[in-house]
């Protein structure tokens, strides 16, 4: 069990860190698309829709993550509409799923940052490696828990790179015994940088895909408190 518990302190730690999980020439290729490459299939996805009565050249996939279940098809895309799929798409060998969002009334293109699949998914494999039962630590928030560190031998709780600004996120655990992204930081920089005001019960993660074209995988839903302060949403505070 001790062996276990080094190989996992040793792994996790290298995977988890910012900018470690792949080389250098590799990350280069990851970085985030340019907004002309978006733009694109932004225009390719418009005329599809006008071309076929409104349909849009997507992959419904059931019981997908949130932000997933519309998946752009890029087989109906190219090369009628493009004469090639994006560099950065994960159908080209990239490191970006390019979904839609607001399917029904305003259908908009936006990415979605697969690495953060990838570090989750490796954590997730560590840790059933030492059993299915995932060891917590005290809730830092109505249903978030961080992990046991000292059970892990984990010297600094995990983390994955955020895709909006590089730095690292937290990731914790839910009763529903899944890991999410802790993105407040990322949404209270938006916030103030844009001097929005929201209310406490309004679920203000849009900010994050509507000021960037990168949508926040793992994320639970995020409220504000009184002070306009980002918070873990709770059932209570959607029925204030």
């Amino acid at each position: 069990m001790r062996k276990f518990r080094l190989i996992l302190a040793a792994i996790a730690g290298s995977i988890l860190m910012s900018g470690c999980l792949y080389p250098e020439s590799e990350q280069m290729q990851n970085q985030m698309p340019e907004d002309m490459q978006i733009e694109m299939v932004q225009n390719a996805v418009d005329q599809f829709r006008e071309d076929s009565d409104g349909l849009l050249p997507i992959e419904t996939k059931e019981g997908q993550r949130e932000y997933l279940e519309y998946q752009i098809d890029f087989e109906r895309l190219v090369p009628a509409y493009l004469d090639e799929r994006p560099e950065s798409a994960y159908e080209a060998g990239g490191h970006y799923q390019y979904v839609i969002i607001d399917a029904e009334d305003d259908p908009k293109v936006k990415i979605a940052d697969l690495n953060i699949t990838e570090e989750v998914r490796s954590l997730n494999i560590r840790l059933k490696a030492m059993g299915e039962h995932v060891e917590l630590d005290d809730p830092i928030g109505p249903n978030v828990y961080p992990l046991d560190l000292s059970f892990y031998n984990l010297d600094e709780n995990p983390t994955v790179s955020s895709p909006y600004t590089g730095a690292s996120l937290n990731v914790y655990y839910n009763g529903g015994e899944q890991f999410i992204v802790d993105y407040r930081e990322d949404i209270a920089r938006i916030i103030n940088e844009n001097d929005l005001s929201f209310e406490t019960g309004d679920d203000v993660r849009h900010v994050l895909y509507e000021y960037t074209p990168v949508v926040p995988l793992y994320s639970p839903e995020i409220t504000v408190n009184d002070e306009n302060e980002p918070i873990f949403m709770t059932n209570r505070h959607k029925s204030d």
